[in-house]
């Protein structure tokens, strides 16, 4: 009887260790830049705010990655630093059709283990796309980028531990991304030029 409780509590520990759990709870500073005055909303899709990435391979460790609030605390901080004023939406239907409206999309995530790549990091791709439109209306620009972020292994943390930093990375990395490149596509530098001289001329006296 002993003997299979034994085998029980060892089969349970090694099923345990063959599964590993992250939720990331991430904080992002808003980015010093010079803001834009054009009011803009941003609208946080459900499958967004809900996105987990599941692995389950055949054989080895079973991963599950929880976004939780994350992408939205990302977004906030990013086009907080960008625009004066900018509301949150996560309701479609409560979009102004006068509004210029950004759209994140998390389009894939990729991730590796020391164990897979044979070398001493974890590390994280995670491919988005940025819309920007008027209203509900069809999309002016929609941005492809991918960021990237990466952990060293050991150090005394847990493997959890280790893609949890890899992916914050990867997300800080795409907040510097939209920073640094989104307003330099020819599309996004034309819609603002163009708005923010139209919203000067209506407020002229």
């Amino acid at each position: 009887m002993l003997k299979t409780r034994l085998l029980v509590i060892a089969s349970a520990l090694l099923l345990g260790a063959c599964s590993q759990h992250v939720v990331l709870r991430v904080d992002f500073p808003e980015p010093i830049v010079s803001q834009l005055a054009q009011p803009v909303i941003v609208y946080i899709a459900p499958e967004l705010r809900r996105y987990v990435h599941r692995y389950e391979p055949e054989q080895g460790t079973d991963w599950t990655i929880v976004f939780g609030d994350s992408q939205e605390k990302l977004f906030r901080s990013v086009f907080n630093g960008m625009f004066e004023q900018v509301e949150l939406v996560f309701d479609a239907e409560a979009i102004p059709e006068d509004a210029t409206v950004f759209t994140p999309v998390m389009r894939d995530f990729q991730f590796s283990t020391p164990g897979m790549s044979k070398t001493d990091y974890y590390e994280v791709w995670v491919k988005y796309s940025l819309r920007l439109s008027r209203g509900s209306g069809k999309p002016l620009l929609d941005w492809p980028f991918t960021a990237y972020g990466r952990e060293e292994d050991g150090g005394g943390r847990s493997a959890a531990g280790a893609m949890r930093e890899a992916s914050r990375r990867a997300m800080r990395d795409a907040a510097a991304a939209i920073v640094l490149n989104f307003l330099r596509q020819p599309a996004a530098k034309k819609y603002f030029a163009e708005t923010t001289t139209a919203d000067s001329g209506r407020n002229s006296p």
